[in-house]
């Protein structure tokens, strides 16, 4: 299993932020490698809501479900469908919300693990970096379209050093 874990001060309140997360269907809006996403389930919201999300590369998809939803707090996402992705067995992020002083901090959390042996070695050696540039990415681009209303795109130029190793 392979953890990784970073942070981002976002200059909103924690409410502001939180209503941009709890948007479920739409994180294409802050996440550069998504192309388009769409909520799934009758369910919009809250624990058991799914959604299909297109990603930019390599034609890749995923179907996505809620498993933790603590409003105002976190929402974790389980990977429950992976296309064109391969190698990776499962996959959650966890997106955290805190106050500090007058701005709300977002932490992001992604575990996953590897199908095989032999992947876990392409882990090490290239996927864990990729992964983390992800979650950068991710998180730089959720400050960027929360605190600017700008849908982010994977040509959006996000700033990186932002974020932080927890």
């Amino acid at each position: 299993m392979t953890t990784i874990k970073r942070e981002i001060e976002i200059n909103l309140p924690r409410a502001t932020v939180w209503s941009a997360l709890a948007d479920f269907g739409n994180i294409c809006h802050g996440h550069p490698a998504v192309s388009k996403s769409r909520v799934t389930s009758r369910q919009k919201q809250g624990v058991g809501a799914t959604r299909h999300c297109d990603f930019t590369m390599m034609g890749a998809s995923a179907e996505e479900r809620v498993v933790d939803w603590n409003e105002g707090r976190n929402i974790k996402i389980s990977v429950y469908e992976l296309h064109k992705m391969p190698g990776i067995q499962t996959m959650e992020l966890d997106l955290i919300l805190r106050d500090h002083q007058d701005h709300t901090v977002l932490t992001g959390e992604m575990v996953y693990t590897m199908k095989n042996a032999f992947f876990d070695l392409f882990n090490v050696l290239v996927m864990k970096r990729m992964n983390a540039k992800l979650l950068d990415g991710i998180l730089a681009g959720h400050k960027k379209y929360i605190e600017t209303g700008e849908i982010v795109t994977q040509k959006t130029v996000l700033d990186l050093s932002l974020v932080r190793f927890v």
